[in-house]
């Protein structure tokens, strides 16, 4: 887990500490990389990487929250789910680094992880005009919470070369099969209550 306040000194140190972690990783793997590495190439303390940080598992889990917390942020400015789905592809993209590592080394449940922790703000987006069951938005929720880390897979695995707009036109598409696949039919319509 980390343990960053809202300190502006604890933050820098934390964002230090990406940077370094970062710059570790653009020299070996993941795997080989110690807490040693990450203070030489930040320049930040043992005792402060501890203080912040239980692992450097949670440099990921941290760098994953603070690209939601940016979300969080610019979340007015959108008019459309659409907009604010762009926008969230848009900053996984920037992030090629943390993507590259999450999924070479099999790690996209951290995408996932923070979709969750931040379950409030992904239904303010996409299920504010929904008429859904609670239960139905649950399942809404974690499918769309999937879509994020299965998408950047396919785009490292594609040498990340598509763009926001592409990813988002291939989403669109995949869940249109899919519904069409499971013959889906207007989710307002006979709608069957839970047993």
């Amino acid at each position: 887990m980390y343990h960053i306040s809202e300190d502006k000194r604890a933050v820098k140190s934390a964002e230090l500490i990406w940077e370094g972690l970062e710059k570790c990783l653009a020299e070996k793997e993941l795997k080989k990389i110690r807490i040693s590495d990450i203070n030489e190439k930040s320049y930040v303390s043992r005792a402060t990487f501890y203080r912040l940080f239980d692992s450097i598992g949670d440099v990921l889990i941290y760098r994953c929250d603070r690209i939601f917390a940016d979300l969080t942020v610019k979340m007015e400015q959108f008019t459309s789910s659409n907009d604010c789905f762009l926008f969230l592809i848009t900053r996984w993209l920037e992030e090629k680094v943390l993507i590259q590592t999450l999924v070479e080394n099999n790690l996209t449940g951290i995408l996932y992880d923070a979709q969750m922790r931040n379950s409030d703000l992904m239904k303010r987006i996409f299920l504010q005009d929904a008429a859904l069951t609670d239960w139905e938005a649950d399942y809404l929720l974690s499918i769309l919470t999937n879509i994020i880390p299965a998408a950047m897979s396919a785009w490292h695995i594609h040498g990340q070369t598509e763009g926001p707009e592409d990813i988002l036109q291939a989403a669109a598409k995949s869940m249109s099969l899919i519904a069409a696949a499971l013959g889906a039919t207007d989710p307002t319509q006979n709608k069957k209550t839970r047993k």
